[in-house]
């Protein structure tokens, strides 16, 4: 028996000394400390020159650092997360676990798939909590992978919930974790146990006359002065070894959420220039199709106009002296057509940005469409009036509620409506909800798809929900890119 722990311990030993050696996570093995401008954390580069314990992370030297390991910092970050990491372990996978097998058990039922859909949902809470509890004390955090949301009908939050890679992969760590989390901790505790065991020995068992020992170690439990010191020793060198072997199984266990619960930079990348060449795409779909909406409400009215008030000037000239009461018709009928081509320009105008939008914000230019439409319609605001807002975030904001508004009047039958608007999460939320048959679906072509694609544009998200019989809730959030400010 002693034999096996001392080939453990002479294997370990070995492995504390390539304390500079690099494992997943950006970890090191007893962390080497600070680097060599004293104040500077190697890993953060933040100042680390203050505290009860700042001369233990101000080392480059591995064997120092070693020595020094049981009161870094990082020792007793990972103990705590280890010690926590049990007990939501067990608490994990028996909550995960319970909640799937009883959904299973009464799948038929049709309440089984709520359970089950709980259960997913429970290890994506467990998810989270492991985050915070692997990472802390770290400076830098690995990003959690993307879930999908849950919006949309029935049949797109069942999509969602169990058709989600990241969930699934939420449910396998709660799964495998609880075996890691025992082994983690046993290992650990045994090895802590074993060096408080030694290195106490003289205030329990040396100092006590007649104490006996729980177990049993043959000659060292003399109590002779050299082996007293012998035993002590042994326990002084397993204490850093034991607060070694802490930071690296947490480091490996970083991996592990690293791997299973978190995403990679190269893949956030991907998603990243994923979403941006959708957005792109989105944006030059919908800046074509402005231009040609704006190109032939041009040439269908304001260019019409001013072809016939060219011909009605022609025509004035060559009578203004022949026929002078009749030029000065055609001239009357001439400014009319520019009267009127002029509202039409106005009016297109109006389409792009609204003048009220322009001067005086969102809240503003929603406010005086509120009251236009057929449906009796209420604006609940978190913002001030007069706030000003990213233009291009305030332009899109418009429009879907524009867009909605025009819904909620030709098809929904409401018989009260509500514009919603508010902050969150860094965002601007702009929500449309009435009161009618529902029934609305974000269809690949039409008004919905095309405010879609606008928000989509400015890299928000769209959604609609709209069940059979109502209610029907438009709804767009907006990133802020810029710090708002109060018009004057």
């Amino acid at each position: 028996m002693i034999g096996v722990a001392v080939l453990v311990i002479g294997l370990l030993l070995i492995l504390a000394g390539l304390a500079s050696a690099r494992i997943p996570g950006r970890a090191t093995f007893a962390r080497p400390g600070i680097d060599r401008s004293p104040g500077t954390d190697p890993v953060t580069g933040e100042d680390a020159g203050s505290g009860l314990f700042a001369f233990a992370r101000r080392t480059s030297n591995p064997i120092r650092a070693f020595l020094l390991s049981p009161i870094h910092p990082a020792t007793w970050y990972a103990n705590g997360a280890i010690a926590v990491g049990l007990f939501t372990g067990i608490l994990a996978f028996g909550l995960t676990v319970s909640l799937v097998s009883s959904g299973l058990t009464v799948l038929l039922a049709g309440i089984g798939v709520l359970l089950v859909a709980f259960g997913i949902e429970a290890s994506r809470v467990a998810a989270r909590i492991e985050r915070w509890r692997t990472f802390v004390g770290e400076p830098a955090r690995p990003l959690p992978h993307p879930y999908r949301p849950l919006r949309g009908g029935f049949v797109a939050v069942l999509r969602a919930e169990f058709l989600d890679e990241a969930r699934w992969r939420d449910v396998l760590y709660v799964a495998i974790n609880l075996p890691l989390s025992i082994i983690e901790f046993v290992v650990v505790a045994w090895f802590w146990s074993v060096s408080l065991f030694f290195l106490t020995m003289p205030v329990w068992y040396d100092a006590v006359a007649g104490a006996s020992l729980p177990v049993g170690l043959g000659p060292l439990s003399s109590h002779d002065a050299g082996i007293v010191v012998l035993r002590t020793s042994f326990g002084a060198l397993l204490l850093p070894l034991a607060a070694s072997l802490s930071q690296l199984v947490m480091a490996l266990h970083r991996g592990v959420v690293t791997s299973l619960l978190c995403t990679s930079e190269s893949r956030e990348l991907r998603r990243q220039v994923a979403v941006l060449r959708q957005s792109r795409s989105a944006v030059l779909e919908t800046e074509a199709t402005e231009l040609h909406r704006i190109e032939r409400d041009l040439h269908d009215g304001a260019q019409q106009r001013l072809v016939m008030l060219n011909i009605d000037l022609g025509l004035a000239s060559e009578r203004i002296e022949d026929d002078p009461a009749a030029a000065k018709q055609l001239i009357l009928d001439g400014q009319e057509q520019a009267r009127q081509a002029l509202a039409e320009i106005r009016q297109l105008v109006r389409g792009i940005a609204p003048p009220i939008l322009v001067d005086r914000g969102l809240v503003a230019a929603i406010q005086s469409i509120a009251g236009l439409g057929s449906v009796p319609t209420t604006l609940a605001s978190g913002l001030a009036v007069g706030e000003r807002l990213p233009a291009a975030t305030e332009r899109a904001a418009y429009f879907v509620v524009t867009e909605a508004l025009a819904n909620v009047a030709k098809h929904s039958g409401a018989s009260r409506c509500e514009i919603r608007c508010r902050r969150e999460d860094g965002r601007l939320v702009v929500e449309v909800w009435d009161d009618g048959v529902g029934g609305a679906r974000l269809e690949p072509v039409g008004g919905l798809a095309g405010l879609a694609s606008r928000i989509a544009g400015v890299d928000g998200t769209f959604s609609v929900s709209s069940p059979a019989g109502g209610p029907t809730l438009v709804q767009a959030e907006i990133p802020l890119g810029a710090v708002p400010t109060a018009s004057t």
